[in-house]
């Protein structure tokens, strides 16, 4: 017996004998005689959330063939994609039980019986919430709304001119061309620095715009008749003006880096004088552009795709000065259209919506409000959410989750057999500077400078812009605030930092499936105890592995254990890159592969946390599953999910992370202790011991 067959061993029901574990024999009420039931003990306690629904589980296959559709293929069969919506997941399902208690919140506040003082978090969500669903006042305003903004279009008159309006815009939330934007310096994680990079296109990737399969080519004609019908119910000239714009993105996309390329941080570290990049072109009016955005007073800034802006200078001069401005004003109707009637909201869906992510029919008004309110005010209504959903007990489980993961972590390390012990001292350097929050932020950042009043929906997204946008302008020249949080409260998300060499874990995630504090360990442990392990995971990932313990881009490894480590990570990419989701577009295993990296590391780190958790003491079986069957249950669990095909053809292309299906099967075929709890050995499911891909 192998040394992971002797971990995981089975506590069987001694009045019941399983052929290697089971298989089919894994059902449902096998081991009810000596076994817990979930259902049992949630009648103990009707306050426990259930924690692994076995309904969920397709007994017609075997988890050693699919372990995705055996474990969650019931719920597939009773969860189909309901039409508001592109997919339908656990995710998706989290997110709404938490807009429904946003929703709680906002209607409390908006009581009209409260009064709340200017600028205070009450009086913010409550007005831009009322503007949002005050549709009578949004249809007499109309397009009148964002007429200023397409006057300042038609005005300019040379380059200097549309220099300063694209600044201005970008301040407003209006994209273009190329984006400026501060942020911490990736090798000096100390300071504030200016980036600027690429920028501009409307379609979700330059794919879209340079392939000639013809779902492409009917997306970009749909695109030239969308945009015509918008320009037109804005009260201008619609024909032909969409396929000038459509040139137009489309000489961007050319220029534009892909995202595998972006994702390769020495090649998007550009450092160089703020003079010298000024001076380097004659058509972008880069000083013009900087002047607009406020930015404080700086010397050098990083460049992220310097040839693009070359590129960029040349194609400002070879289209004429009228196409820049359709191309604008496109720009003003795109972002601020469908908040000016009820025409351009139908056509804005329509075509982003229906067409580009086959979703059917909008959410309600109110759920739309809500999603509203938590996009631009998402910190102020944390405040609530918190107070109201958060307990402190969970907080006090995850950080015990989360050393538990360090600690595994830290002995996989040392388990390394291709890591030489120079780059393994600094590894576990890096593991030890790990930082970490969890729920909520430590201080909250003010809002109350943001003007916004009921009935002013276009002005009071754009004044939320500019305070967005000035929030982040206005860091350069100061200290870097470490307390900083870049996802809300409420999110159903997680994140690692490279600079901050921190793992973040919003209270919107600390909820089922992901977490319960009533769960089992195996439940809790395979679904956010294996999160975890992917945010450390991030920190070693072919991107992050790049970042020291400091948060510095700085390349602390030996060049013989780089070279093994690109050789492991390369077989993994490899292996995603031959699942096939849809015909003829498989998964770009180039792409994904952090994401892909993180997930493996991450069921093999909250794993081993959890055997250390349990030691060598018997843990009872619940609903005929052991605590190692039960946590890739968890897995699974995490990443169930329906999905549109537009929409999966969409993800294919721009996410970084691989469809859900993936994200099960892919780690799984890496892992003997999933062979061990299943009884997988040799079933088409695995890959044999010997082909194994094991990288943390």
């Amino acid at each position: 017996m192998s040394r992971y067959a002797q971990r995981v061993k089975l506590f069987l029901c001694p009045k019941n004998v399983m052929k290697k574990f089971g298989l089919a024999l894994v059902a449902i009420g096998l081991l009810s005689q000596c076994t817990k039931t979930e259902k049992s003990m949630q009648e103990e306690d009707a306050s426990k959330p259930l924690a692994f629904d076995v309904r969920f589980i397709d007994t017609t296959v075997s988890p050693c063939d699919d372990f995705y559709h055996y474990a969650i293929g019931n719920w597939m069969k009773d969860n189909p994609v309901p039409g508001t919506e592109s997919r339908w997941s656990s995710f998706n399902i989290l997110a709404k039980e938490n807009r429904d208690k946003l929703e709680g919140i906002i209607q409390d506040l908006s009581n009209e019986k409260k009064k709340h003082e200017k600028g205070s978090d009450g009086q913010l969500i409550s007005d831009l919430y009322r503007s949002f669903m005050d549709t009578v006042t949004r249809e007499e305003v109309g397009t009148k709304a964002i007429q200023p903004m397409l006057k300042s279009v038609i005005d300019v008159s040379d380059m200097d001119g549309l220099a300063s309006l694209l600044g201005n815009f970008s301040t407003m939330g209006i994209s273009g061309p190329m984006g400026m934007y501060v942020s911490r310096d990736a090798k000096n994680s100390e300071q504030y620095i200016t980036y600027v990079g690429q920028s501009g296109l409307t379609l979700p990737d330059r794919e879209y715009y340079l392939s000639q399969e013809q779902k492409f080519v009917d997306i970009r004609a749909n695109y030239v008749a969308h945009m015509n019908k918008m320009f037109e119910l804005s009260g201008m000239k619609g024909d032909g003006v969409g396929s000038l714009i459509l040139n137009l993105e489309t000489d961007l996309a050319r220029i534009q880096w892909d995202r595998t390329k972006m994702r390769e941080p020495e090649l998007t570290y550009n450092k160089v004088g703020r003079t010298s990049f000024v001076g380097s072109f004659r058509n972008l009016r880069l000083a013009t552009y900087i002047d607009q955005l406020k930015l404080a007073a700086f010397d050098t800034l990083i460049v992220r795709q310097p040839d693009y802006f070359t590129q960029l200078d040349e194609l400002l001069s070879s289209r004429s000065l009228e196409v820049w401005k359709q191309y604008m004003q496109w720009k003003v109707v795109d972002a601020f259209g469908p908040a000016c009637n009820q025409s351009l909201e139908d056509e804005h869906f329509n075509f982003f919506s229906r067409q580009l992510r086959g979703i059917q029919e909008p959410k309600p008004r109110n759920e739309r409000g809500v999603q509203l309110v938590d996009g631009e005010l998402g910190e102020p209504l944390g405040k609530f959410f918190v107070k109201k959903y958060f307990p402190e007990e969970s907080k006090a489980y995850m950080e015990e989750l989360i050393e538990n993961l360090r600690s595994a972590y830290k002995i996989r390390i040392n388990e390394l057999t291709w890591m030489g012990d120079s780059t393994k001292e600094r590894a576990l350097k890096k593991l030890a500077a790990f930082t970490y929050k969890i729920g909520y932020p430590v201080k909250w950042k003010d809002y109350s400078s943001i003007d916004i009043q009921a009935g002013t929906l276009v002005q009071n997204l754009v004044n939320c812009n500019v305070y967005h946008f000035r929030d982040m302008a206005d860091k350069l020249g100061k200290p870097v605030d470490k307390d900083e949080w870049y996802m809300t409260p409420q999110t159903v998300n997680a994140y690692y930092s490279s600079s901050g060499n921190e793992v973040v874990f919003p209270a919107g995630i600390l909820q089922p499936p992901f977490f319960h504090p009533t769960f089992d360990d195996a439940i809790n442990y395979g679904g956010i105890g294996a999160v975890i392990g992917h945010e450390f995971t991030h920190g070693f990932d072919d991107k992050g592995s790049k970042s020291d313990w400091d948060g510095n881009l700085n390349d602390w490894w030996t060049s013989d254990d780089r070279s093994r480590f690109d050789v492991l990570t390369g077989r993994l990419a490899d292996q995603f890159s031959s699942y096939e989701p849809l015909p003829g577009m498989h998964i770009n295993g180039q792409m994904t592969l952090g994401e892909n990296i993180a997930d493996l590391g991450g069921l093999t780190l909250a794993y081993l946390a959890l055997e250390k958790k349990i030691g060598g003491g018997m843990v009872q079986p619940i609903d005929g599953f052991t605590w190692q069957q039960r946590f890739f249950l968890g897995w699974a669990n995490v990443w169930k999910q329906n999905i549109t095909e537009d929409e999966l053809r969409n993800r294919l292309i721009t996410d970084y992370h691989s469809p859900g299906e993936h994200r099960v099967l892919g780690p799984l075929a890496n892992l003997p202790q999933f062979q061990d709890a299943f009884g997988c050995t040799g079933k088409p499911m695995v890959k044999p011991e010997a082909e194994m891909i094991r990288i943390w």
